[in-house]
């Protein structure tokens, strides 16, 4: 079944999280077979708005049209959720949600990250220097506690479209046969002032030229006239240099931009940036075999140095703390660090490269190479693809036979409206024959009824999978699950509700997946929610609501019952925890898994969701008249547990 994703980026902006929406967008669209794509287009600051009319173009904005529909339709029901973006703005959407950011350029994040990152099912970033920060960074909290991201971090490395051919941009001809380029924006963490001044300074006297393909917000005519002012009033002191420093101010096409770091008068690539999340213009002059002066900090060091080798010609640099003007609250904290370039070490950079090119030629070849292999483009869709949703077994190597048995648990209780679809729904599971037992208690004393017949008929069918008791009266729900975990043989137990159903697959994927972690002692799966009775799993409409429960924490688990209606646990807990709370009518289960989550037992959640809930009007759990008192035992169990989060901390 393919999955339903939902991409909120900035897809339409010239910007650098644009090119990383957009490589994520042509990742996914690598596997349509896999996944359906729907589309949010969201801003980038000022930044201005891609202007190629191609292909790729009328993909997206197809995509965002019809995806703007089911929203407004509110039919919109998506399996995932990938987020491009800072992390601040990171917010639950989806059953599965996904940050996928880059501007790690500092030496920590923001709290608000790590915060927002433990929202999130898993965070991408572009290189392992985003990984390192994010990992390492540690909050304290008020009563003196860490607070760290505890979510996956996984490193997914980028690539933009390599034009097939080399174009000419009209009316350039540099003036000077040698000349450094510059591809980025006009702003505070490029360090451009000292990038043009030092620069100067060094070929003051020198038929050497500076080109900067560079603007301050975007490609208008206003901003190409405040650019322009900005660089007249930096070069003002320079008025009678020989070198040359000349703007390059506008779109290109893909083509152009490879015409550029390829014209046979650009000899190297300057980069002296404070940080970059991964440098994608460094990126794509590495694979034009382009020669590059840079310093070995943050992203770009992903593609740039290859088994302790740098490829580039290295400006040595220090950490200080952020400028004042680049501190920005929330994802450039003042107290946070970044790389500044010393002046001399770039000078001596500048001047390595122009005496000795070729030199820095050959080694930028080497680099070409290492680069076009290790960051191939099926390789990086392939990885992006994994990294959102891979096509692996979740229990790798696990077959049914080394699954134990499983006990499957049920009370009965005046359930002639359930019981035909349960009896089939149960007993058409992919292991039930194999591996289940199913211990089923009639909680109702009096007489004959049609339950017991119907259950009669399938113990014929099955004597040797079903274990049938009426009992003499009804001790409530947790009394009669106590005593069917006592009755039962197997290994691994699960409850089965009379008005739930599950996927065919269900209990075979649960269990292997316990027998997968050793370290898991129960594993619980969202389910859809159908508002009316005797809904099979292949019958669940496609804009059923889904019930999309956190992945487990104990912080998670007193924010709700995480395995809710439908898990699957080691028989081994009510060894070490002993059974369900028989005062409690309705919330037993989540006082014991609290019991055992604080106990240090760990749960996880399956990949997929398997099982329908059937929200009756008339459950135990559900009903309205039953509300006053479930409250009152849901407060109790939250009280007692949270007191004992408090003591821990």
């Amino acid at each position: 079944m393919k999955k339903k994703i939902f991409v909120r980026a900035p897809v339409l902006t010239a910007s650098g999280y644009g090119e990383q929406a957009r490589f994520a967008l042509r990742a996914l669209r690598s596997r349509e077979d896999l996944f359906d794509i729907y589309i949010q287009p969201i801003a980038w600051g000022k930044t201005g708005w891609i202007w190629e009319d191609n292909e790729e173009r009328e993909w997206m904005d197809a995509r965002i049209a019809e995806t703007q529909v089911l929203l407004q339709q509110k039919t919109l029901k998506p399996d995932i959720s990938l987020q491009v973006t800072i992390p601040n703005e990171f917010q639950k959407m989806c059953p599965i949600d996904i940050g996928f950011t880059a501007g790690i350029e500092t030496d920590r994040v923001s709290p608000t990250w790590l915060e927002k990152g433990n929202e999130m099912d898993k965070i991408l970033v572009v290189s392992n220097h985003a990984k390192k920060t994010y990992e390492g960074t540690t909050a304290i909290l008020r009563d003196g506690t860490e607070y760290k991201v505890k979510t996956p971090i996984e490193v997914v490395h980028e690539t933009t479209p390599h034009a097939i051919l080399p174009e000419e941009i009209s009316g350039f001809n540099p003036r000077h046969d040698f000349n450094f380029l510059v591809v980025s924006q006009f702003g505070p963490r490029k360090n451009f002032e000292n990038t043009i001044t030092w620069f100067v300074e060094k070929f003051h006297d020198k038929d050497v030229g500076l080109i900067l393909k560079t603007s301050i917000k975007g490609s208008s005519r206003i901003d190409l006239e405040h650019t322009e002012a900005r660089l007249a009033a930096l070069l003002k002191p320079f008025s009678d240099r020989k070198c040359s420093v000349s703007l390059l101010h506008g779109d290109l096409s893909e083509g152009q931009m490879r015409g550029l770091y390829e014209h046979d008068k650009v000899k190297a690539l300057v980069n002296i940036a404070h940080g970059e999340g991964f440098g994608l213009p460094l990126f794509e002059a590495a694979r034009t075999a382009l020669p590059i002066v840079t310093i070995p900090w943050s992203g770009q060091m992903d593609f740039l140095s290859h088994q302790g080798k740098n490829y580039f010609a290295t400006v040595s640099c220090v950490t200080r703390p952020v400028q004042p003007e680049a501190v920005w609250k929330g994802v450039i904290e003042d107290n946070a660090q970044w790389a500044f370039a010393e002046e001399g070490s770039y000078k001596i950079a500048l001047q390595m490269v122009h005496e000795r090119w070729s030199e820095y030629k050959t080694q930028a070849v080497e680099l070409q190479t290492l680069v076009n292999d290790k960051f191939n483009t099926e390789k990086l869709y392939k990885q992006f693809c994994n990294a959102i949703f891979e096509e692996v077994e979740e229990a790798p190597g696990i077959e049914v036979e080394d699954i134990p048995k499983i006990s499957l648990i049920t009370s009965v209780f005046k359930a002639e409206e359930h019981i035909d679809q349960l009896l089939e729904d149960v007993t058409r599971q992919s292991i039930f024959q194999e591996k289940c037992e199913w211990v089923i208690l009639n909680a109702n004393p009096e007489g004959q009824d049609y339950e017991e017949e119907a259950i009669a008929k399938y113990i014929e069918k099955y004597p040797n999978n079903i274990v049938y008791q009426r009992l003499s009266e009804d001790p409530g729900i947790y009394a009669v699950w106590n005593k069917a975990i006592e009755l039962s043989t197997g290994e691994f137990i699960t409850n089965v509700n009379c008005d739930d159903r599950r996927s065919i697959e269900c209990l075979e994927k649960q269990a292997k997946l316990i027998v997968a972690n050793e370290d898991v002692d129960l594993v619980y799966t969202d389910s859809f929610v159908v508002n009316e009775a005797n809904v099979r799993w292949e019958d669940v409409k496609e804009d059923a609501s889904r019930y999309n429960f956190e992945q487990f924490s104990k912080e998670a688990m007193l924010r709700g019952n995480l395995p809710h209606n439908n898990p699957m646990w080691r028989k081994s807990l009510h060894d070490t925890f002993g059974f369900f709370r028989e005062d409690y009518r309705s919330a037993s289960d989540w006082e014991f898994w609290l019991r055992c989550s604080f106990g240090g037992s760990k749960f996880k959640k399956t990949r997929d969701a398997m099982g329908v809930y059937y929200f009756n009007p008339q459950g135990m759990s559900t009903s309205k008249a039953n509300e006053s008192w479930k409250r009152e035992e849901e407060k109790e169990i939250f009280q007692t547990y949270a007191k004992k989060m408090s003591e821990t901390k």
